[in-house]
């Protein structure tokens, strides 16, 4: 793999969720926290991200943290900027903008009194912001005191995106000097359509050399390779939704679908670092004359 030379730090943001928590609200109804088995993933992907000098957003999930403070003071300790997934991991398009509010808050005030310091960025469950709430959506995340948001797939997905939103970062809400930056996931055009390629799934299905050519031809145009993964994807061990949420067939579909090319993800992430530079959101948003409006208070939707 051979880069162009980034004008622009590419992003790199894990989604620090408890997967044998949420596997077993999803499939059952309720699960149970295993604060063990996400420290091990952890472990792991801290030790690959130190080994190659690189620095990431983390966003925190409240709910799979809550009682595990020390994980967070292990990241921040390891130099990793800290933002919040908010603190339940329902969907926004099914909360409502006021319960929403609510969660954020919550999310945004642990952390910081956690750290001792302010929470810049919000990413969304599962991407599930609808332009619909955007508006209301971006005043909630300013009243937050937050600087950005990395909830937005710019895509026609079938549980998420928002179709022909910008794909390069972009300040999506400017009203009386208070301005939010939105950065969203990364896409590629082929044949007229937009493909997602940011990471998660996609990453796991693709292979590295694919990767590489997707962040070069990025950067090549001048846009930063914006990619999400959690610590789940690094476990050593297999993943296991029947210890999750108990013998059924939708455990063993779930379980099949989340293993399948997952142990392939170290060996790519570190073949990709190894090329590449990726850092926080919050060095990206250091140089604030990158980022052009477009958005509810800049009138543009």
């Amino acid at each position: 793999m051979t880069p162009a030379p980034p004008a622009v730090p590419n992003i790199l943001t894990i989604d620090v969720e408890d997967w044998y928590h949420l596997s077993g609200e999803q499939i059952r109804g309720h699960g149970t926290l295993r604060p063990d088995i996400l420290a091990r993933q952890l472990d792991r992907l801290l030790g690959l991200l130190a080994r190659h000098d690189c620095r990431a957003t983390f966003f925190c999930l409240g709910g799979s943290l809550g009682n595990s403070p020390e994980l967070v003071r292990q990241i921040a300790a390891a130099g990793h900027e800290i933002g919040t997934h908010g603190w339940g991991h329902q969907s926004i398009a099914r909360l409502g903008l006021p319960a929403f509010r609510e969660d954020l808050l919550r999310s945004v005030k642990w952390l910081q009194d956690l750290l001792g310091r302010p929470v810049l960025g919000y990413r969304a469950p599962a991407f599930s912001v609808t332009r619909d709430q955007l508006d209301g959506f971006c005043e909630i995340c300013l009243e937050a005191g937050l600087a950005y948001d990395s909830s937005i797939f710019p895509i026609r997905g079938r549980r998420y995106g928002i179709p022909a939103m910008p794909t390069a970062p972009y300040v999506i809400h400017d009203a009386g000097g208070r301005r939010l930056v939105e950065i969203p996931l990364s896409t590629v055009e082929w044949r007229g359509r937009r493909y997602p390629v940011a990471g998660g799934g996609y990453w796991r299905i693709l292979p590295a050399w694919a990767i590489g050519r997707i962040i070069t031809r990025l950067n090549h145009a001048g846009c930063p390779m914006v990619t999400y993964l959690h610590p789940y994807e690094f476990d050593s061990q297999r993943l296991s939704a029947t210890m999750a949420a108990g013998w059924s067939l939708r455990s063993l579909k779930h379980q099949l679908k989340q293993n399948l090319n997952r142990r392939s993800m170290y060996a790519k992430l570190d073949a990709i670092l190894s090329v590449y530079r990726f850092a926080p959101a919050e060095e990206y948003l250091r140089d604030p004359g990158r980022f052009p409006p477009h958005g509810p208070g800049a009138g543009l939707l």
